[in-house]
């Protein structure tokens, strides 16, 4: 039963990028501009036309896309459009590392900080401590990446020949804070406060059960029910919006990688933008789709093993996982 339902939600996965890919390739194609002609680079018409029949922009975008998706299928991302004619492939293959790093620990922090935020909210909601746990919480939901980077870039790392300031760190010590640090904590500060906010809600909940209130009766302490019933509850909405988090993550690191010069997937998908170089672009957007679309499936599965009322369908899977 389990294995059939992951399978079936495994296979889900196929026509959702593929209708992801041809949504996007049509928008590139069909936007404004060209990848050859934009502010900074004039071609020749001549070398326009040329160029544009050595990658098929000539031909009709149904057989465009055909011809893309073929190479893609190989695995073959092709040439970016640009003089220097270089492997889209070797460009992916240097920046996603930078990238998996930052999200990976982004992540990593927004649960090691969300779920005990959100255990205290919830065991202490009715004192200072639960109120400032609650507040925090609060705060990151209103402090997307882009105004968190901004804030953190201001603050730590002020202007080069400006006077030091108060928060102004060793030489040693700003380029690890600048380069790794500050990115992680402006892309953790919105998903931590999801898992902060779904953890007290699920922790509340569980705390009016019948078996919370016969373990208080028994005499055991509230570090034992904490440990033997209430995380365990805590991973549930974890997991549940893992899938969020991850596209939260995604979308989040190329605003925060521009602003901090991180050189991952995020600053080259900008440049790409700016250059509308379409096979660059077609190449990283299909990797956020696999990855956004595998991490759901993998969610799903997950959650169905949690409850299996969901690989029956007697219950439907939660509406916080997007794509599932």
């Amino acid at each position: 039963m389990l294995l059939g339902y992951a399978i079936r939600r495994v296979l889900w996965v196929v026509p959702i990028v593929l209708g992801a890919s041809i949504v996007a390739f049509t928008i590139m194609h069909v936007a404004p501009g060209s990848p050859w002609n934009r502010e900074g680079r004039q071609l020749s018409p001549e070398m326009v036309e040329r160029l544009t029949a050595q990658f098929g922009l000539d031909q009709p975008l149904p057989v465009q896309y055909l011809v893309w998706l073929s190479r893609i299928v190989q695995g073959d991302f092709g040439l970016g459009m640009s003089t220097d004619r270089y492997e889209v492939a070797e460009v992916i293959g240097h920046a996603i590392g930078p990238t998996l790093l930052l999200c990976v620990s982004a992540f990593v922090l927004a649960v090691a900080v969300g779920v005990p935020l959100g255990l205290v909210a919830a065991l202490r909601h009715r004192t200072t401590i639960g109120h400032a746990a609650t507040g925090l919480a609060l705060l990151g939901m209103a402090a997307p990446a882009f105004a968190l980077a901004g804030f953190l870039q201001v603050v730590f790392t002020p202007d080069y020949g400006a006077p030091p300031g108060p928060l102004t760190l060793p030489p040693e010590l700003e380029g690890t804070l600048r380069g790794w640090v500050l990115p992680i904590v402006a892309l953790a500060g919105l998903p931590m406060a999801q898992v902060a906010r779904h953890t007290k809600g699920s922790v509340l909940e569980v705390l009016h059960t019948d078996y919370v209130r016969t373990a208080h009766s028994k005499g055991l302490r509230e570090e034992q029910v904490v440990r033997v019933h209430l995380l365990r509850n805590a991973a549930i909405p974890v997991v549940t919006i893992a899938g969020s988090i991850l596209a939260l993550l995604i979308t989040g690191s190329i605003v925060v990688e521009r602003v901090f010069d991180v050189p991952g997937l995020g600053s080259v998908y900008y440049f790409a933008i700016r250059g509308r170089d379409y096979t660059l672009l077609m190449a990283i957007t299909m990797i956020y789709a696999v990855v956004v679309a595998l991490a759901n499936a993998v969610v799903d599965i997950t959650y169905g093993v949690i409850d299996p009322r969901i690989r029956d369908g007697s219950r439907a899977a939660p509406e916080s996982m997007p794509g599932g």
